[in-house]
């Protein structure tokens, strides 16, 4: 595989844009199976908020999800403790993703509906993950899935913060993916993630993991990457490669994006359909080179401002 400096660009453009959407846009989702969920959380697909309980004690209302107010929409339910602002560009966005992810992934819509957990402030959430879920890192948001007889359980928990929806649309696109495929590899499921987690003008343009790849010298292997199977093996410039492979199937031209596709629609019925590797080569004779030149060509977007999605009143 060749060892190949990008060429030099806008650095000073690139790296304004990085800012612009979050020095840690996105979120590195953890693949974990959750803790025993707590007795307020509703099944997945519930269009109504958690059922009342008798007011707890103080201690049990400190790490309590959110459950005051449900706010059902198409693909998922957003409960919450204050009020949110319906007419908020958030709202749109999420609406919107939907139709996006299915739509140039050519996949069939999922009919699983996502329940959305957002916590009003940072403490509440850090405090609640920690007491539920130990084992996990401090993350800005989370995707846990579980299963039950003939049900998946999708749930994404965060907090409303500036990046609120920045990492909506990246857990969104991780429970989207889940609700109509078998599998998801590690690397493909970030990347997706990394892809969409930034609005439809950006054309699937990370500012921030571009920036990075063009600072460095940089050596694609999708082969070891198609080898992790645990998040703990991937690391930030992992990340970015995993973001970089799915840009330029989806984005250089129509042979690898038909690999993708095709690979996609296995993954509908065949959770280890084999490595994606041996089938993009047959589409693209050298992808590592393939991957460097591309992202020495991609431009970024002219950023449009963004909301930082509803606050609590």
């Amino acid at each position: 595989m060749p060892f190949s400096p990008l060429r030099s660009r806008s650095r000073l453009v690139l790296a304004a844009l990085a800012v612009l959407f979050g020095a840690a846009a996105g979120c590195e989702t953890l693949r974990s199976a959750p803790a025993p969920p707590p007795p307020r959380e509703t099944d997945v697909g519930a269009a109504s908020p958690p059922a009342p309980v008798p007011a707890p004690a103080p201690a049990v209302a400190s790490v309590a999800p959110p459950g005051k107010h449900a706010t059902r929409h198409d693909y998922y339910v957003l409960y919450h403790d204050f009020e949110l602002d319906k007419t908020d560009l958030l709202f749109a966005e999420l609406d919107a993703l939907p139709e996006q992810v299915f739509g140039e992934l050519k996949l069939p819509a999922g009919n699983t509906v996502v329940q959305v957990f957002i916590f009003d402030t940072q403490e509440r959430y850090e405090r609640y993950m920690s007491k539920n879920y130990p084992n996990l890192p401090k993350r800005r948001a989370y995707f846990l899935a579980g299963t039950r007889p003939g049900i998946d359980d999708l749930k994404i928990y965060t907090w409303m913060g500036d990046h609120i929806v920045t990492d909506l649309r990246h857990e969104l696109t991780h429970a989207l993916l889940r609700s109509v495929l078998k599998e998801v590899p590690l690397w493909l499921d970030e990347g997706l993630a990394g892809y969409f987690e930034l609005p439809p003008q950006q054309e699937g343009v990370n500012p921030q993991h571009l920036d990075a790849l063009l600072r460095s010298p940089f050596q694609p292997n999708l082969a070891k990457l198609e080898t992790f199977t645990q998040v703990a093996q991937m690391e930030k410039p992992q990340y970015r490669e995993a973001w970089a492979w799915v840009h330029l199937m989806l984005r250089s031209g129509p042979g690898a994006k038909k690999v993708l596709h095709q690979y996609l629609q296995a993954l509908r019925t065949d959770p280890n359909p084999g490595p994606l590797l041996p089938k993009l080569r047959e589409a693209v004779p050298d992808p590592e080179q393939a991957l460097v030149d591309h992202l020495a060509t991609v431009e970024v977007p002219k950023a449009r401002p963004r909301t930082r999605g509803a606050g609590a009143k």
